[in-house]
């Protein structure tokens, strides 16, 4: 099995089923609540997990440009930030339920999920083994305004981190934390997920 095989086996699970049982499951206004306030919705997730993914793996892998910066996506999700939501206060996520075009949030995820799927096709495993530099992790980041502006943590958590550990973890661990968290929100509403 090489190192596509491995990837795709669990993220095409992440992406047709728990991703997709989302989109089906949880009517569009239960996306947008807060069932606790110190939880966030289950729309922020869905945001949050494409956003970690668009950054990690197009500039930090694959060292390319966004899917974000494609197709006026902030304006079609009718928010006003380019970060991926590390850092966020709570009213910021009030506005953010509030505010996001949950179509445009689907169509934005499955680009995302698009992208990924084509980086991890074009992938060569000897570049997996580069370490990401803090000066490179600042830049992209807080310079392109990839993390929230209280985020500035995460230069010190992902340096020396390699390009294969960011795969894995943006594009598979990070994802399958936050569809954790949100069948227990969809619980906490009471959808059956």
């Amino acid at each position: 099995m090489n190192v596509e095989q491995l990837f795709l086996e669990r993220y095409n699970a992440l992406c047709e089923f728990w991703l997709a049982s989302t989109w089906e499951s949880v009517p569009g206004d239960a996306m947008r609540i807060r069932p606790h306030p110190q939880l966030n919705s289950i729309a922020w997730n869905v945001w949050h997990i494409a956003r970690v993914e668009d950054v990690g793996l197009n500039r930090f892998v694959a060292d390319r440009p966004q899917v974000f910066d494609e197709d006026r996506w902030m304006q079609r999700l009718n928010l006003p930030w380019r970060h991926h939501g590390a850092g966020m206060t709570l009213s910021e996520v009030d506005e953010l339920n509030q505010s996001i075009d949950l179509v445009a949030l689907r169509e934005y995820s499955a680009a995302v999920q698009a992208r990924t799927r084509e980086i991890i096709a074009q992938i060569e495993p000897e570049s997996l083994s580069m370490t990401m530099q803090p000066e490179l992790l600042r830049a992209i980041l807080f310079d392109e305004g990839a993390a929230h502006p209280q985020a500035m943590g995460l230069v010190e958590t992902y340096s020396g981190w390699t390009k294969g550990k960011c795969l894995m973890n943006f594009g598979l661990t990070h994802p399958y934390q936050h569809v954790g968290a949100m069948g227990v929100l969809a619980r906490l509403l009471g959808v059956e997920y």
